[in-house]
């Protein structure tokens, strides 16, 4: 709801104009306060994860939620295409206001390929060897003046216009690079029949897209390992919310509330020996080991189970799922993610409730889900059913 209703409300509006900050600012309180807490307002202690972590596509640990700004300037970078590769539109000549970080993005992202050389500038477009001449020849270009950057590649190879750009004092650096880029220029020759072409690096068809300019404001991130386990897998999408809460740590359990000065569970309430994180609640308990240990008996891959010298639930998963077939994986991901559903679920139980653990209430209820979860699609469970139809 908040990425396909709230943010494509602005998708237009975005891409015609640059919304200023505190209008960005409101809409993100409005899409914060919808997501954490299903209204317009929320503060700070409602958002388990924060913002600029949760906008982040879901490959990056985020949610995937648009970043407005970036969304923003990924949509207005289109008319910067345009007037690159269609000059003949009737406003392909007038001054396109768009940010700094815009043109300095669109500046990475195109490489020319020179034909007539009309439609690309000379100092500045990635047109030579896919660099840039101020790359390339940074001092030399630090000679030239302002208005002979704007030039084109036929403008500056015509009489040999670029020499004349070069202003002040010819140091040895800078006759160097002149050097080396009339070596560099000496075997060109332009096509006149042959207009320019223009590559989005971005994208496999070399052609801009939104979507390819967005996901380039996030290429040197660091990827999320589990997204993959999470997004990927067949389960409903509250119980991949919660693991994703689980991988960012970001559940409500004891150490978490204490750090907060809130009221919680001196230790676990399953083992009533160690204190309570979501690492020792999914992996470390003994109860919780016992759960995992029948569940996925019933399924005949008892042998996966948490040992206990695993303390890390997202490295035994990652271990576990990394060790069997795809079609079994499809199938293991989907119970680990019901079996730490369950537990959570549990949990609250016996926190807020005040019921005592219960293990075959647990495994009753991971059964009844086996069976709605087949039911509603999930392959990968209902095949590793059909594999151990006598231990459901």
């Amino acid at each position: 709801m908040v990425q396909f209703v709230l943010t494509s409300m602005l998708v237009y509006l975005a891409m015609a104009m640059d919304l200023p900050p505190w209008a960005l600012k409101a809409i993100d309180k409005i899409r914060r306060g919808f997501l954490w807490r299903g209204r317009r307002d929320a503060k700070g202690g409602h958002c388990l994860l924060a913002w600029p972590k949760v906008t982040r596509p879901p490959e990056l640990g985020g949610l995937g939620i648009s970043q407005l700004q970036q969304l923003g300037w990924a949509l207005r970078m289109r008319w910067l295409w345009l007037q690159k590769t269609e000059p003949d539109r009737p406003w392909a000549a007038f001054q396109i206001q768009v940010h700094p970080a815009v043109k300095a993005f669109f500046r990475v992202a195109i490489v020319s390929e020179v034909g007539n050389g009309m439609n690309t500038i000379f100092w500045t477009n990635k047109w030579l060897h896919g660099q840039s001449l101020d790359q390339l020849v940074p001092t030399l270009f630090g000679s030239v003046n302002n208005k002979a950057r704007k030039r084109t590649v036929y403008e500056a190879l015509t009489e040999m216009k670029w020499v004349q750009d070069i202003w002040g004092a010819i140091t040895v650096p800078v006759l160097t690079e002149f050097l080396k880029l009339w070596d560099l220029l000496s075997d060109l020759t332009l096509q006149p029949e042959v207009d320019d072409a223009h590559i989005w690096q971005f994208s496999s068809s070399g052609v801009y897209s939104a979507k390819s300019a967005y996901e380039g404001f996030f290429i040197w991130a660091v990827q999320f390992g589990p997204w993959e386990r999470i997004w990927k897998s067949w389960a409903p999408g509250k119980c991949k919310f919660f693991m994703w809460l689980v991988a960012h740590n970001r559940c409500w359990t004891a150490d978490r509330l204490a750090k907060r000065g809130l009221p919680h569970p001196e230790r676990c309430p399953f083992c009533d020996q160690a204190e309570e994180t979501i690492e020792h609640l999914l992996i470390s308990c003994v109860f919780s080991r016992q759960v995992w240990y029948n569940i996925l008996h019933k399924v005949g891959l008892q042998d996966l189970s948490p040992q206990p010298d695993d303390n890390s639930f997202d490295a035994w998963w990652a271990r576990k799922n990394s060790g069997v077939d795809d079609q079994t994986k499809k199938g293991l991901n989907s119970i680990i993610i019901l079996g730490a559903w369950s537990i959570w679920n549990h949990r609250n139980r016996c926190v807020l409730d005040g019921i005592q653990p219960s293990l075959n209430s647990v495994l009753v209820s991971v059964k009844d889900e086996f069976l709605l979860w087949s039911l509603a699609g999930a392959r990968g469970i209902s095949n590793l059913l059909a594999l151990e139809p006598a231990n459901v």
